[in-house]
């Protein structure tokens, strides 16, 4: 994977090579500028960039789940540029390894911002966008407890089946944190963090790290 290497793809072209050159003049490497999905799952596949920038009008025209195709094809993350009514789009993608979502209407500034915070390892989706897909996600519903109806962690016996290692890695997934971004934390290493993270969606019963975080959330799991 090269460090810092982009791919940009929107259905315009116009619009996406604006972007790139936005990005190329704050420092960043381009590696390709596509409109259709099967030419950014060719360029994904050729040039194995560090972020792919995707318009969300690209992956709902791919007659599948775009975002864990690209998964198969690179260990890209994927920052999605769309709507923030779109929870439908989001809750998809976010099942499939969406790191990071900026509005259509952001600023040049905060798209930058956005793309810098999701090649450091962060997790960069808006809370409001966050909800919307999780209450659009079938079962969802009972994740998002009332403030009132909040237990203890203790309280959950999912939670309880948690080692001290695997608690303290769901506490990392409830802050928003991304594999690398919580092995450096922890100072271990991403297979060990996955193995983690695997037992920790057994244990659940929950089938996505952002399902793991909400049922962490909900009961209350946090660093105090």
């Amino acid at each position: 994977m090269a460090d810092g290497t982009i791919v940009v793809c929107d259905g315009l072209r116009a619009v996406g090579e604006s972007l790139a050159a936005y990005l190329v003049r704050d420092g960043l490497t381009v590696a390709a500028v596509v409109v259709t999905a099967e030419q950014l799952l060719d360029a994904v596949a050729g040039h194995q960039p560090a972020l792919v920038l995707l318009d969300v009008a690209v992956a709902r025209r791919y007659p599948g789940r775009l975002v864990a195709a690209l998964a198969r094809t690179g260990d890209a993350k994927v920052l999605m540029l769309g709507p923030l009514t779109a929870a439908g789009d989001a809750a998809e993608a976010l099942r499939d390894g969406l790191q990071g979502w900026v509005s259509d209407r952001a600023s040049g500034a905060e798209m930058l911002d956005a793309v810098h915070a999701v090649l450091r390892g962060e997790f960069q989706v808006p809370p409001e966008l966050v909800v919307g897909a999780l209450r659009s996600t079938a079962g969802s519903l009972a994740l998002l407890a009332q403030p009132g109806d909040r237990g203890s962690a203790c309280g959950d016996p999912r939670i309880a089946a948690l080692g001290d290692r695997e608690r303290t890695v769901l506490v990392c997934l409830v802050e928003g944190m991304d594999r690398r971004g919580i092995a450096t934390r922890l100072r271990i290493s991403e297979n060990t963090v996955k193995t983690h993270i695997g037992r920790i969606l057994v244990k659940l019963g929950a089938h996505s790290m952002l399902e793991a975080a909400a049922i962490g959330r909900a009961a209350g799991l946090n660093n105090s």
